[in-house]
């Protein structure tokens, strides 16, 4: 049996939950019906003013953390840090794919590419924002969350577990059918971001950003946002592979 508290333990709970909640994934079709939101410029100003508000809040936050460290909140941690893991956020969509391909089931083929690209668009935004920024982790000593050093390697902000984490729960969330499933879905989510800031391996406004750039990515995947005119990836499946293709007007 797989420990529940290692990163294929957490992905085998979620391959087991999108198999049993996916069915034929009617979400996918409806969204193709719906006039995608085109994201505006004073979107994104508004987006990244509510991350800098997190500002105030990181070194405070920072030290509640690490007052109010225990065994039971490390081993929640550890759990909840392996969903924004690549064993996870990669293995359960694959699986989705390989199950759909061999049951023939279309929906969850395209569920499962959604969910990977969504959490591989996420984390490439995040590793280019990363090196632009430069930010100092708070794990180092004498950081404050205003330390930021552009192309220097430094890399806290913004948070690439948290990123790949809703960039996956989102995508997932917008296939699957109870709420209670798409609640679950973001809670996970959430509490990768949590395990990050109590780690002392993120600041708070880290984890804020990391989430935007998930969900936004998972939207722009499934089609419900566009910008610049790119579109969400076209999937066929003649049942024995699958062919994607990504166009964009500019």
């Amino acid at each position: 049996m797989p420990n529940p508290r290692s990163p294929k333990g957490v992905a085998g709970s979620l391959v087991l939950a999108a198999a049993c909640l996916a069915g034929p994934i009617p979400a996918a079709q409806a969204q193709a019906l719906r006039t995608p939101h085109q994201i505006q410029w004073y979107e994104a100003a508004i987006a990244a003013a509510g991350v800098s508000v997190f500002f105030l809040v990181d070194n405070p936050v920072r030290g509640y953390m690490l007052d109010h460290q225990s065994t039971g909140r490390d081993d929640a941690a550890d759990i909840f840090r392996a969903v924004g893991q690549p064993e996870v956020w990669a293995l359960v969509p694959v699986v989705m794919m390989g199950t759909g391909l061999a049951l023939k089931q279309p929906g969850l083929e395209r569920a499962g590419l959604r969910a990977v690209t969504s959490a591989a668009l996420a984390g490439g935004v995040t590793a280019v924002l990363k090196e632009v920024f430069g930010r100092v982790r708070p794990n180092v000593e004498g950081s404050e969350p205003l330390d930021f050093k552009p192309f220097s390697g430094n890399a806290s902000m913004p948070s690439g577990h948290t990123s790949a984490a809703f960039g996956f729960s989102a995508s997932l969330a917008d296939d699957v059918r109870p709420l209670w499933a798409k609640v679950g879905l973001y809670a996970l989510a959430t509490g990768t971001a949590w395990s990050r800031v109590y780690n002392n391996e993120h600041w708070t406004s880290d984890v804020v950003a990391g989430a935007i750039i998930g969900i936004t990515s998972a939207k722009l995947v499934n089609g419900s946002w566009q910008v610049w005119g790119i579109r969400p990836p076209a999937i066929f499946s003649n049942g024995h592979e699958v062919t994607v293709s990504w166009q964009g007007t500019f």
